[in-house]
């Protein structure tokens, strides 16, 4: 019996095997399998001539072998093929040249307060010159080394005047990088206008800077003010047209007095449809900032806020 199933399979039309395969694959193959295993052929081939064999092995054809090859050929190998297929070469994305890490952060901060005037600049050089890229420099390096050395003034680990030296040089670093002739990163067709503020009194500003540069090689026209008054913010709001207001908010205290002057601006301002948006080292400790000023969003680092801008904005015009 089992020697007729073995030889109905062999010699069953290849149309209709075929046609089994693209119907159930999975029954297809592990049936053609079954019937013609490799331990029953390998048998077949090597038990002698002049022996019988302890018991009945199969025998294929010469058709039936030629049906099998083609079986195999066209459908066996093939499907196994697809189910072990590796990605292409295309598929896999390079690696990064070059990889920021925490001890990068605190050479730079250290170069930047301790070194001399060329000291920052020429070591973030050399790390270009490794393949770090225009984002790596200002958001993993400057922005991370400015939050590193407002950390250690807090500890009093550095003076007032050790930090607003080695900002001035981070400063001066974001000004050599920003200057150079790059692609916009992308951004609306139209330019949109922002007004971009610190909280009024805050000491160190560098991180709106920051945020500054990727609004503006984000496509839009930048207003940048980290020295300025309530009162200042809000009479430049209405006499003219921003699309969004950006506020660096430093302290948990000022929350109330921030959340009152965003509303004197609203009410002030010549665009009725304002986008404020509040940020600085508050989005790191307040998941709730926005709410907690009556501001729109909140964004936690610079590239954030201008996706997080022109999705809002974007937004906003489909539904006018």
């Amino acid at each position: 019996m089992a020697g007729w199933t073995t030889n109905r399979q062999a010699k069953r039309p290849l149309q209709r095997r075929r046609a089994d395969m693209e119907a159930a694959p999975e029954r297809a193959v592990r049936g053609a399998v079954d019937a013609l295993t490799i331990n029953a052929l390998l048998a077949a081939r090597e038990e002698p001539q002049d022996r019988p064999p302890a018991r009945a092995a199969p025998h294929l054809d010469d058709e039936a072998e030629d049906q099998l090859t083609r079986l195999v050929e066209a459908e066996i190998i093939p499907r196994l093929m697809l189910l072990h297929r590796v990605p292409s070469l295309g598929a896999v994305k390079a690696a990064p040249r070059f990889v920021p890490t925490h001890a990068h952060v605190l050479r730079l901060s250290e170069l930047a307060v301790q070194g001399d005037a060329d000291a920052a600049p020429t070591y973030v050089r050399g790390l270009v010159a490794e393949g770090a890229t225009q984002e790596q420099i200002f958001l993993d390096l400057l922005s991370a080394s400015a939050r590193y050395m407002g950390q250690l003034w807090e500890e009093d680990r550095y003076s007032f005047s050790e930090v607003t030296i080695g900002l001035w040089r981070l400063q001066r670093v974001l000004h050599d990088h920003a200057q150079r002739d790059l692609p916009l990163i992308g951004g609306p067709g139209v330019a949109r206008r922002c007004l971009l503020a610190a909280e009024p009194g805050t000491q160190h500003t560098f991180g709106l800077s920051i945020v500054a540069e990727f609004f503006s090689r984000g496509g839009w026209q930048v207003h940048c003010e980290p020295q300025v008054s309530w009162q200042h913010m809000k009479r430049q709001l209405a006499s003219e047209h921003f699309d969004l207001l950006g506020l660096s908010i430093s302290s948990s205290e000022a929350i109330p007095k921030i959340a009152s002057a965003i509303l004197d601006i609203r009410r002030a301002s010549a665009n009725a449809k304002l986008v404020v948006m509040v940020g600085g080292p508050m989005a790191g400790v307040l998941p709730d900032l926005a709410q907690r000023c009556g501001a729109d969003a909140m964004a936690a680092d610079a590239q954030a806020a201008v996706d997080l801008a022109n999705a809002w904005l974007g937004a906003a015009v489909k539904h006018a």
